[in-house]
């Protein structure tokens, strides 16, 4: 579930009657930066969040009361939201002088901390906790680790420390579930949480990722868009998630897809991010996990229980269907492997549908 925050309106239309030039110099010649499009007044506001800037001031020809109104839906609140904003307008003048009030995340502390080795302010308690969580994980990684060591370590460590949920039992407004204190610190979120933990985490590990907005099942959802040797890969670490929790199964069957097999299950509005066309960092084709047909799967059964024996496994297969891929078919997993019992967990459409074995002995 992806969450946006309100903010509240506070809209100031003053009409002056001059005398003399006083005022109308002040607005005219207040050397204020001019926006007039709705393009420049986003990228204005994520940059300025980015900045960690509380108040953003501009005057504007063109643009509207309703053009503020929508400005929290159109950023994804990483470093931040506007809260309040302010608009004055003179009769006599073309122009009106805008004022966004706005609320800088943790994030934007956290980053700044551990990167720029700047102080956290001591009101910002919560991001504090955040810090020491962030370089804990951090030093588990290795200095000669690739991008995509680093992103695949971040993604198991989501998987293995959090559950799908909100820390304080039930929804609430302001929840900790949608932002990455829940998720680092309470080890509990929702997907805007998990989303953001997996940009902040990258960011400190020098890993270029972004969140990505859109739907999932018909409801809003939130996930990220990573980068790998200049290519970039959607990433959904709630959905490789299972639930209820169990943190000894890790999927990938959300790890660095592109635009295509994303799409099967995801939508987005394509102009507003980057392609994502990559395609040597998805994880079953990286790992040699493909396979094209059920003799296949038999041959890379065979050769995975060569090397270990192992309580689960999981293939991505291009041909699925429940007759081909019946427990009557599958049945050389017993041989190969010496279990006495399999379980089948399917996920995903043909011609990505992804086998998750569970084995026991």
């Amino acid at each position: 579930m992806n969450k946006k925050k309100r903010f509240v309106i506070v809209c100031i239309m003053a009409a002056l009657i001059l005398e003399g030039c006083g005022p109308l110099q002040d607005i005219s010649a207040s050397g204020k930066e001019e926006i007039n499009t709705t393009e420049e007044l986003y990228q204005k506001v994520q940059e300025s969040l980015k900045n960690g800037q509380e108040e953003i001031c501009f005057v504007t020809r063109s643009l509207k009361e309703e053009d503020l109104q929508d400005l929290n839906e159109e950023h994804d609140g990483f470093y931040g939201n506007v809260t309040q904003y302010q608009m004055k307008s003179w009769v006599f003048v073309e122009k009106t002088e805008v004022t966004l009030l706005c609320e800088i995340s943790d994030n934007f502390y956290v980053e700044r901390a551990v990167m720029e080795g700047e102080e956290i302010p001591e009101d910002r308690q919560e991001a504090s906790e955040i810090r020491d969580v962030c370089e804990e994980i951090l030093e588990s990684f290795q200095v000669d680790e690739s991008d995509y060591e680093k992103e695949k370590a971040i993604h198991d460590y989501l998987v293995e420390n959090v559950s799908y949920g909100y820390p304080e039992g039930v929804e609430t407004e302001d929840s900790s579930a949608y932002n990455v204190y829940g998720a680092l610190v309470e080890g509990k979120a929702v997907c805007n949480g998990y989303a953001q933990a997996m940009k902040l985490l990258c960011d400190l590990s020098g890993v270029e990722c972004d969140m990505i907005s859109g739907q999932a099942e018909g409801e809003s959802h939130a996930w990220n868009l990573v980068c790998l040797d200049g290519k970039w890969y959607h990433v959904d670490v709630t959905w490789d998630d299972p639930e209820p929790d169990d943190p000894d199964r890790i999927l990938y069957c959300y790890f660095n897809l592109d635009d295509q097999q994303m799409g099967q299950s995801h939508s987005w509005d394509e102009d507003d991010y980057v392609e994502a066309e990559g395609t040597e960092y998805q994880y079953y084709r990286k790992m040699g996990l493909i396979c094209s047909s059920i003799d296949d799967l038999k041959e890379k059964c065979e050769e995975i229980f060569e090397e270990t024996s192992r309580g689960s496994f999981q293939v991505l297969v291009s041909d699925y269907d429940v007759y081909r891929y019946s427990e009557k078919n599958l049945q050389f997993i017993f041989e190969y492997s010496g279990a006495r019992y399999l379980n089948l967990q399917t996920i995903g459409k043909r011609p990505y549908t992804i086998l998750y074995f569970t084995l026991e002995y």
